[in-house]
């Protein structure tokens, strides 16, 4: 007996639905992929693994228009951050220690978490696939976006880099340790950076001078939770699903020593105050980021009870003369 064979047309993908689910799937996979053969997944590298999601969306050109400048910008800003550590401003240690000891009744928490989950080695990998995927969220999410939303795509992509170079203003100008290099100064004793797997980074990153006293805000910690954010108006249940990624982030830093608690509730406003400026008071006054107006129901009622789709009178609506 035959088996009769099932066909889905290649429309069918290119339905919101479908192609979100396969997208996240898709960028699921090569992403775990990349960090499981210790590749860094950077916003270069993700520009080309997401080509193929544009191409079967049937919006390439599109896709060109709107991802290839966001990229751009985005890489130009991993560029400057090498300018922070040649502006010759001293970096902070000590400030951030004594916030961080006076908001938990004198503990450090990377201190206290590493004293004791330390040994868990399954936590560190964990924490780390985590921390590395830190491009992975605000990529896939704007991915999301673009698919159902073009206009909270564009938003998004505008408070993203935005809120990244009003941070890296704070970068040039208060650089400040993470916790890992001020245990190595011997200022938290027994905190280590506990990043447990390997990263080769692409050859435009091999390029830039990387800043290790960026800790503060933390744009890991900014960065899930503008994603949650964006798609709270889109799907609540993928803002949820970013709020409880936000959440691990904040852990997840934390723990591996590579940012304070201060930094952390740094990147949580920078990212709020960024997103309410985004959408109260640029929005508003950008038609880019402003949505048409939906066309008017055929048999929709105004207020006082007319058709919205039938003139109230012919005088109101006749050229004049």
């Amino acid at each position: 007996m035959r088996v009769p064979r099932i066909r889905v047309p290649l429309t069918y993908f290119r339905r919101p639905g479908p192609l979100v689910l396969v997208s996240i799937a898709y960028l699921a996979l090569v992403s775990g992929l990349m960090i499981w053969r210790g590749i860094s997944v950077s916003p270069d590298y993700l520009l080309l693994i997401v080509v193929p999601v544009a191409v079967l969306s049937g919006r390439f050109l599109g896709f060109l228009r709107d991802w290839v400048p966001f990229v751009a910008l985005f890489l130009g800003y991993e560029a400057l951050r090498g300018i922070a550590p040649k502006a010759g401003f001293p970096r902070h240690y000590g400030v951030v220690i004594r916030m961080d000891r006076a908001m938990f009744g004198g503990t450090d928490p990377s201190q206290w978490l590493q004293a004791q989950l330390g040994s868990w080695h399954w936590l560190a990998v964990a924490c780390t696939v985590i921390y590395f995927c830190h491009f992975v969220i605000p990529i896939g999410v704007g991915l999301v976006l673009w698919l159902v939303d073009r206009v909270q795509f564009l938003r998004f992509t505008v408070a993203l880099l935005a809120m990244s170079f009003a941070a890296f203003v704070v970068f040039v100008v208060m650089p400040v340790a993470p916790p890992w290099l001020a245990g190595h100064h011997h200022l938290l004793p027994g905190v280590h950076s506990l990043i447990a797997l390997p990263s080769a980074v692409s050859p435009f990153y091999q390029q830039l001078d990387p800043d290790v006293a960026a800790a503060f805000p933390s744009l890991h910690a900014a960065y899930p939770l503008l994603a949650a954010l964006a798609l709270w108006p889109v799907t609540r249940r993928g803002a949820v699903a970013a709020f409880a990624w936000s959440a691990a982030v904040w852990f997840s830093v934390v723990y591996l020593g590579q940012h304070y608690v201060t930094d952390v509730l740094g990147g949580i406003a920078f990212a709020a105050v960024t997103w309410l400026i985004v959408t109260k008071i640029l929005a508003p006054r950008v038609p880019a980021l402003q949505r048409a107006p939906r066309p008017p129901v055929r048999g929709a009622a105004d207020p006082a009870g007319r058709d919205a789709t039938v003139p109230a009178s012919p005088e109101k609506t006749s050229a004049p003369g």
